[in-house]
């Protein structure tokens, strides 16, 4: 069977989840921290070494990159391209997390394809020139790198959104959408795999940030056709391996607020009866059998 390399900054039960179905699906399998890599290039070819490194690698599952410096970031990312361009199936690949890591990039990215997200500006906190905001709408700053909900600011009104100092000295910024005295806010979150719907759940909170690991709850939740429909064309534009896709209805609108090119399903495993977990391995394993035709 194959050799599969599970790369991450920090495994969890997640990464101890994949390596179990793969090895019960006959694979071999190591994982990797990224700081124990070693990049070889030498004799015309490109390879990796490490604690626990294979000697042949058929497919690589990225499961988590910390913030750090550029170059951190950057060699991280560069492992990856160089891997795939030495015919290797990268889950999911350096050019998919780059699409979705940066926020700026990944909803410019939805407006262009035609997608509606939440009304947004961004300029550098120097510019002078500004644009034009409704002085009574409400705001979110969010990190243009941040995960999991960490960073996002509310703010009230223009005059104290003049006065925040963005991280990075970038102000993104996207209009609050609903009211921000609501009792409980929600949003969804699609899990695709294969551009296809996995499973689906509504994540509720009395706080506006929505994210499970910020303390938000959760429960199973149908979607319609529209919602499938778009989620799985976002699959393929962003070209997910697998992914989360965080949706929000508001006045019957359908708004795309993020995409995670490495999401967890650990809390949707709580409310899915089938298993996330052998499902996501057994289309991981379909990608590299078709990597291996091509």
């Amino acid at each position: 069977m194959y050799s599969i390399a599970i790369i991450s900054d920090m495994h969890d039960w997640h990464s101890n989840e994949i390596k179990f179905y793969l090895e019960k699906f006959g694979c071999k399998v190591a994982k990797v921290s990224f700081e124990e890599i070693v990049l070889s290039l030498k004799k015309k070819r490109v390879s990796i070494s490490g604690k626990n490194s294979l000697k042949k690698i058929d497919g690589v599952w990225v499961r988590f990159i910390k913030a750090g410096t550029l170059e951190e970031i950057t060699s991280k990312l560069t492992i990856l391209h160089l891997l795939e361009e030495s015919n290797i199936y990268i889950h999911n690949s350096a050019s998919t997390i780059e699409k979705t890591v940066d926020k700026v990039r990944t909803t410019g990215i939805l407006e262009i394809n035609g997608f509606n997200s939440p009304e947004t500006s961004v300029w550098f906190s120097k510019n002078k020139n500004i644009p034009k905001l409704k002085k009574k709408q409400k705001f979110l700053v969010k990190p243009i790198f941040g995960s999991q909900g960490k960073g996002i600011i509310l703010i009230k009104n223009i005059y104290d959104l003049l006065k925040f100092k963005p991280l990075g000295n970038v102000f993104y910024v996207q209009n609050f959408i609903g009211s921000d005295k609501q009792k409980i806010f929600s949003d969804l979150r699609i899990l695709v795999s294969n551009h296809k719907v996995l499973s689906s759940m509504e994540r509720y909170s009395k706080n506006f940030i929505t994210n499970v690991h910020q303390g938000a709850n959760f429960k199973k939740k149908l979607i319609d056709s529209e919602i499938i429909k778009t989620s799985e064309k976002i699959s393929k534009i962003f070209g997910l391996g697998y992914g989360g896709i965080d949706i929000k209805i508001a006045n019957k609108k359908l708004y795309v607020l993020e995409i995670n090119s490495v999401p967890s399903w650990k809390a949707i495993q709580k409310i899915e009866k089938k298993n996330i977990s052998q499902l996501l391995v057994r289309d991981f394993l379909k990608k590299i059998k078709k990597n291996d035709i091509n």
